[in-house]
């Protein structure tokens, strides 16, 4: 896991100073400013880690997604498959990779969602903005190269959800949260 650490961190220091050149949050005067550019740097961390793959040619990559759709390959569409595979060989490195890892890297895409927009704030809207992304990156990864899994994206749901509940938690306890929304 540190490994994907260290790359996140090196992913949202190299987009730190284009972010602060285009948003000039110091200007703006807002907590709800850089609110915003916590949420944006780690969109762009967790993209960039999400779509590391294998490239090529618009062409090349259609063959090989289609590939891949006819045998298989790498493609699990079985819900809970992987997830009790995970837990039935016990290997906590794999685990908290794979279980723990994927619920908590989306809590954030979850929280900011609803901290940032009150628009955002209708279940309706947090279950598709959850669902939208983490089908958006599987479908990608699709193309890539990447392991493409439905448990993934049932664990990516579960955090992103999650972090739509911490914001309806903390906003009780601290009302003073809406002062980030627009």
């Amino acid at each position: 896991m540190g490994v994907y650490l260290l790359k996140f961190g090196t992913i949202v220091l190299a987009a730190l100073p284009v972010w602060l050149l285009i948003r000039r949050p110091w200007k703006r005067k807002q907590p709800r400013e850089w609110a915003l550019g916590a949420f944006v740097l780690f969109m762009a961390g967790l993209l960039a880690l999400a779509l590391e793959g294998e490239y090529g040619t618009p062409a090349q990559m259609a063959g090989r997604a289609l590939t891949r759709i006819r045998t298989g390959e790498r493609v699990n569409l079985i819900p809970f498959r992987a997830i009790t595979l995970y837990f039935e060989h016990l290997d906590v490195g794999v685990l908290g990779i794979n279980v723990i890892g994927n619920i908590i890297m989306f809590v954030p895409w979850g929280f900011g969602l609803v901290l940032l927009w009150k628009k955002n704030r209708r279940l309706p809207v947090i279950i598709a903005f959850s669902l939208g992304l983490t089908l958006l990156i599987e479908t990608c990864q699709l193309f890539i190269e990447r392991s493409v899994d439905v448990d993934d994206l049932i664990l990516n749901f579960t955090g992103s959800c999650l972090g739509a509940g911490i914001f309806y938690v903390l906003k009780r306890i601290w009302p003073g949260v809406e002062r980030f929304a627009r």
